[in-house]
């Protein structure tokens, strides 16, 4: 019998982006490929016909303007420009370009940061940024959304310029096409190098694990500068012959859903901490989400009650959980509906055509049980950081992806995530994993969100903090939330500080700037 994974495995071999979406050009026409929002204020929707000619006519419009194979192409445009972002990175794979998005919140320093390593031929953007990009950047061309698209200082608009389809190929699987900043949650952010070939296979792999088919519309709430957009979201949806939605900014947890009802959306996937509170939105009016068939989330661990919410509001709903990171794709592992709540908190196993294990501090594997650091292997891997050798060779090691996860197999040889390595708490030499702590917090009742981090202590060198937000109109009890913690958690795992916040420190992925929230406790205590 003929595996039609492994059928889609051998098709993409070779491809770039742009043959891939001419390849399925051919097969779907006028079927959706992308739905996304315009600076305009409109939202386009494109068939895959539709999408090959505006990727021409960009790409046709950035060679114009100077775009070169090789060259980067920084993309400073938010969510409310989220389609212009998408075909200028199209238009440059066409070209042979390298996409470069950029973080529109980032600080100077960090977008200072940022530009200098990239060193970008060309930065696409709005009016409003020119001048601070002037100053950031003064070498840089910017071209800027809106005005005359024959004006080269304006963004090629393929709705109002078509340009002559008259290009060579040049781009090949293995050229670098697109880097992504990593989350900049424990450091300086660096720029991680995919190419077609791994921006494909991580289409393959996580469009596997989230069950696409080509009936599928694939809906996610996703900045464009991460990977989780261009890599994930894009790929998975194009790879497997799905249309992709990509939700604008801002977008509250009202229009997140009426977005869910107006396209008709059969695969929503999402961070968990945001899913927290759509959750909580749904019963507050009229959404129809009969469509909706499967949920995805990750980037944390779900809790237990938060999956049964799901289920008590959406049972028609499956639920599915994925785990990876920039450096691997993000593919990774994927934990199946089936096993769901029943293992809730793992992180399953590995996704198609990956491979993952869990290792000691000298690179070598261990056993079921053991508790160590997780590698990655797979076709959907980076080349590794951009203009930085020495992160890349500590990185990257003989074919596999050091995550600075901490993690262990159970007896069903699936994989549990631990914690991040250096969120691991060391109280007197006794060794705590914070997402332990905050499984029990979560469970508290009127707990929104919790972090565990680890602060200074004179005689235990680290000691134990909470910090938990409440639910809307709920008085948190800290001295109850203390003694469940007694019940349910070693004496060495409850935590000495408590502090009750009114909204933790997120990056625009939603995920829980744990560095930040460190700072800010050294800083009250000083």
């Amino acid at each position: 019998m003929t595996d039609p994974g492994m059928n889609l495995y051998n098709e993409l071999h070779g491809l770039t982006v742009p043959a891939l979406l001419r390849l399925r050009a051919r097969q779907h026409p006028f079927k959706l490929a992308l739905s996304a929002h315009s600076h305009q204020g409109h939202r386009d929707r494109l068939t895959y016909a539709q999408l090959v000619i505006r990727m021409e006519s960009v790409a046709r419009g950035l060679q114009v303007r100077g775009v070169r194979r090789g060259e980067r192409v920084a993309l400073f445009l938010s969510n409310a420009a989220v389609r212009e972002a998408v075909l200028t990175a199209l238009g440059c794979w066409r070209l042979g370009a390298v996409a470069v998005p950029l973080n529109v919140r980032a600080s100077d320093e960090e977008l200072g940061h940022a530009l200098a390593l990239v060193e970008p031929a060309m930065v696409v953007t709005t009016a409003d940024a020119v001048p601070r990009l002037r100053q950031l950047c003064p070498a840089a061309t910017l071209v800027v959304l809106g005005g005359d698209p024959n004006d080269a200082g304006h963004w090629p608009e393929p709705e109002r310029v078509f340009h002559a389809i008259d290009l060579p190929e040049v781009a090949e699987a293995g050229d670098p096409s697109v880097l992504l900043f990593t989350s900049g949650t424990t450091a300086r952010a660096k720029a991680v190098t995919h190419c077609h070939r791994s921006q494909l296979f991580c289409g393959y792999a996580v469009g596997g694990a989230i069950g696409l088919t080509d009936q599928d519309t694939y809906q996610g709430a996703w900045p464009i500068f991460t990977s989780s957009v261009l890599n994930m979201a894009c790929m998975s949806a194009w790879v497997h012959g799905a249309g992709v939605v990509l939700e604008e900014s801002p977008l509250d947890n009202a229009g997140r859903l009426r977005l869910i009802e107006s396209e008709g959306t059969t695969v929503y996937h999402g961070v968990t901490s945001p899913l927290h509170f759509m959750i909580d939105e749904f019963p507050r009016a009229r959404y129809d989400l009969s469509r909706v068939r499967r949920l995805g989330y990750g980037g944390a661990a779900m809790p237990a009650e938060v999956i049964a919410k799901f289920s008590a509001r959406l049972p028609w709903v499956d639920q599915v959980h994925i785990w990876g990171m920039t450096e691997t794709g993000p593919a990774g592992t994927v934990l199946a509906p089936w096993f769901l709540p029943r293992k809730a908190g793992c992180i399953g196993s590995a996704m198609r055509g990956c491979a993952v294990r869990v290792v000691d501090d000298a690179g070598q594997p261990l056993g079921q049980g053991a508790t160590g650091e997780i590698e990655f292997s797979g076709p959907s891997m980076a080349l590794g950081y951009f203009r930085n050798p020495e992160a890349t060779a500590l990185a990257f090691v003989d074919g596999w992806v050091r995550t600075g996860d901490i993690g262990r197999f159970d007896d069903e040889g699936h994989l549990h995530f631990v914690d991040r390595k250096k969120d691991i708490i060391n109280r007197g030499g006794l060794k705590i994993a914070s997402a332990a702590v905050e499984e029990v917090l979560y469970r508290f009742p009127g707990v929104a969100e919790a972090a565990v981090v680890a602060v200074p202590h004179a005689g235990l060198g680290e000691d134990i903090a909470a910090c938990v937000v409440a639910r809307e109109g709920v008085a948190l009890d800290l001295d109850a939330l203390r003694q469940h913690c007694i019940r349910q958690l070693a004496d060495y795992q409850v935590p000495r500080q408590w502090h009750l916040l009114e909204a933790l420190p997120k990056n625009p992925m939603g995920k829980i700037m744990k560095r930040d929230l460190r700072d800010k406790l050294v800083e009250m205590a000083t």
